[in-house]
């Protein structure tokens, strides 16, 4: 059987479209309903799957790209074929993009003691709270009638459209967002918390001199956005007064009611709402989505409404929902297949990534065999596509698309060697270039820019420790007896004490470490061990793993050389500090506990909060020095890279396949980039497509073009 590069094209990028899991482009190759036919669970018996369509309120957790919407799409498909019971779908993510797009006309405020900036911020997340729901009840009629369910509702005392014009004018009015009575109190103490802190911070500005001078001037920039309001109510009890005026505003009780009477009117017992990405929100978004929607539904529904909510590991707000009595699912390697035997972990991993791999092959009618190396066992290129990929289904995807571009479209099988260097290629034109893009040209706050570029330091501070692991055990001073015979020890795993895993949940989001076991040190103290992503391991000329057929496998990653809670304890004593948010006091992190005890109570001026902040002055000076006027949102962004990494002009739900939005939402983005001049838009055949322009091209992906050769190699040095 001879190769089929396009087919082989198609796998690959429907699994790198995983998200977006309907999969509507591949209908002619695999028929009319595709999730059906490719549904692969991450668990043997659709474990994960039935866990989602049990009558429990339900929380799929993993990164992005590990497939929380397909098994939803999955979960509704099933739902379907039930009489009892309807489900809805709610694209979190894309609603709040949307209303961002659509600059939601901000009513205007006569009373002079609530401040323009705090209203239009209060203005504009009602707004997308109004949204939600209405889009909730406008899925529930879209779901009642392709399922036909009116035609059930015979001899009832109010009809079918009395009810759902009803919840359509509920629909309408929530989304006004109008302002109520009960709002007003506390949008003037937040006001005049706001008004006091930019008073405080101009004083502290002029007495600091030329330091402070950039501070001031930064500060005052902010005051006119969302970071004033979300700084005003950062105290936990202001904000929970905020958050509980603004659901007394919305009609939950008359919304739940209706609800109830559209179900029983066709005899449903139950709804299933789906609500996707949620954690994309920021955290006041996220807070008052839980506490305002989901806390309402789950808590006051007596049953009927049942929530399953997909969000990302370490960035989930429960807020009244109660964690114990509720399903939370994990979705990647680490949550999925623990056990106390990490080979026991990788065998039920890889049992996943065979499973889907082959059924998606067989899927598009080709013999997975047919493009790998014969010399080598097929279940050893599972592995190595284990290893490179922790079982991630996008991540599987690219990979593949770069194997496409290197070995299957000239007609050549898949090697070992070609798998590590699809994964290096995949680090150094995708990850890599995630930090310097973003930091240069994504429009957003400072502080997210300067995680963002902690990140980046912390990661280089692992890497280097790595390097001196290596050279300490290759000559002989770290380590002794135990790693005789290793000429080329792997060193892409690490260990830290549990407590430091949220420092790491960053990187993690983006796939440069995962954590991989928990085990016990040689102290008998809990670690938790991560792996570098195995592209990074490449770029590094790092091995990756651990020696196999040793005496104990298990023990390599707990000798003492590879504990680095010293260095990240380290590279936190010149990175962070603590700071009084009203005086500017700092104090030493080693002062934490004794603060913390005091609820982060200032010691200097003893009317402040406290809180840990990050340092790099140079990079603040770097910030400042660049050009705004080339800044583009964080979405406008990933869409420009989209269309360079591709080359081809794009649909908008190919591009929105890719970054995890709308069709609709790349089509106003693309239209604005077109007037920019960063993306030609052309139309023909009845579709529009866009393609990047060459001055796009070379303003923001300037540096990309100037990558390193990659060759093919079995070798290690």
């Amino acid at each position: 059987m001879a190769l089929n590069p396009d087919r082989f094209a198609k796998i690959a990028d429907s699994l790198r479209q995983y998200r977006r899991a309907e999969l509507s482009d591949f209908q002619s190759d695999i028929g009319t309903n595709p999730v059906e036919l490719l549904y692969v669970d991450p668990l043997e018996s659709n474990a994960v799957l039935k866990t989602v369509m049990l009558n429990n309120t339900t929380f799929l957790i993993g990164r992005k790209g590990t497939g929380k919407s397909t098994v939803f799409a999955k979960a509704q498909i099933e739902l379907r074929k039930r009489e009892d019971a309807i489900s809805i779908y709610v694209d979190v993510k894309s609603l709040h993009e949307l209303l961002s797009t659509n600059e939601a006309v901000v009513q205007t405020i006569q009373d002079a003691s609530i401040s323009e900036p705090v209203f239009r911020a209060h203005s504009l997340r009602k707004g997308f709270l109004g949204a939600v729901i209405s889009d909730l009840i406008k899925e529930l009629k879209n779901a009642y009638e392709a399922r036909s369910l009116i035609q059930r509702w015979i001899g009832k005392a109010r009809g079918y459209h009395d009810v759902i014009a009803e919840l359509e004018k509920l629909a309408a009015d929530v989304k006004v967002a109008k302002l109520t009575q009960e709002e007003i109190p506390i949008l003037r103490v937040i006001s005049a918390k706001a008004k006091e802190a930019k008073k405080t911070k101009e004083s502290v500005a002029a007495n600091a001199k030329a330091e402070a001078k950039l501070a001031h001037k930064s500060e005052i920039k902010a005051s006119a956005g969302m970071e004033t309001f979300d700084e005003s109510i950062a105290d936990n009890e202001l904000y929970q007064e905020y958050a509980d005026a603004v659901l007394r505003s919305f009609p939950f009780q008359e919304l739940l009611s209706r609800i109830r009477e559209l179900l029983g009117g066709v005899g449903l017992v139950r709804l299933f709402v789906f609500f996707d990405d949620f954690s994309e929100l920021a955290w006041i978004d996220q807070k008052l989505f839980v506490d305002v929607i989901l806390s309402p539904l789950n808590n006051a529904s007596d049953e009927t409404i049942k929530l399953k909510v997909a969000g990302y590991p370490g960035r989930i707000y429960y807020g009244k929902i109660d964690p114990g009595k509720i399903d939370i699912v994990g979705l990647d390697f680490y949550q999925l297949y623990k056990s106390q035997e990490i080979q026991n972990s990788e065998t039920a991993a890889i049992n996943y990534l065979e499973r889907l791999l082959a059924t998606r092959f067989h899927g598009f009618k080709e013999n997975i065999a047919e493009y790998f190396d014969t010399t080598t066992p097929l279940a050893d290129h599972y592995r190595s596509l284990f290893e490179v990929t922790l079982n991630v289904p996008r991540l599987i995807g690219y990979v593949l698309h770069y194997c496409y571009l290197d070995r299957v479209s000239k007609r050549q099988v898949i090697t070992g060697a070609s798998i590590r260097l699809a994964a290096q290629k995949y680090y150094e034109t995708v990850i890599v270039q995630y930090f310097d893009r973003m930091n240069r040209f994504a429009m957003e706050p400072f502080e997210r820019k300067l995680d963002r570029h902690n990140q980046q330091q912390l990661l280089r501070c692992l890497v280097e420790e790595a390097r001196t692991v290596r050279r300490g055990i290759t000559t002989g001073q770290i380590g002794g007896k135990f790693f005789d015979g290793l000429t080329n020890p792997p060193v892409s795993h690490f260990a830290v004490n549990p407590s430091m895993e949220k420092l790491l949940s960053a990187l993690e989001l983006n796939f440069l470490v995962t954590k991989y076991h928990e085990m016990r040190d040689k102290s008998g103290k809990d670690v938790s061990v991560y792996a570098f992503f195995y592209g990074l391991c490449e770029a590094e000329r790092f091995p990756w793993g651990y020696p196999k057929g040793r005496r104990d496998d298990r023990s390599y990653f707990v000798q003492r050389c590879f504990n680095y809670n010293a260095a990240i304890q380290l590279f936190l004593s010149k990175n962070q500090t603590i700071r009084c948010d009203t005086c500017g006091a700092c104090f030493a992190m080693e002062k934490r506990d004794t603060i913390e005890f005091y609820k982060w109570r200032c010691p200097e001026c003893q009317t402040g909060t406290c809180a840990i902040v990050s340092l790099s002055d140079d990079f603040k000076r770097e910030v400042e020095t660049l050009k705004k006027d080339t800044m583009l949102p964080p979405v406008e962004l990933e869409i420009l890279e989209s269309l360079n990494e591709e080359g081809v002009p794009m649909r908008a739900g190919e591009i929105a396949a890719l970054v995890d939005v709308t069709h609709q939402l790349v089509g106003h983005r693309t239209s604005k980039l077109h007037e920019m001049g960063l993306v030609h838009k052309a139309y023909k055949d009845g579709v529009n497509r866009s393609t990047i322009t060459d001055k796009a091209r070379q303003r923001y992906f300037g540096l990309a073009g100037n990558q390193p050769t990659l060759v093919e190699s079995d070798e290690r040095s």
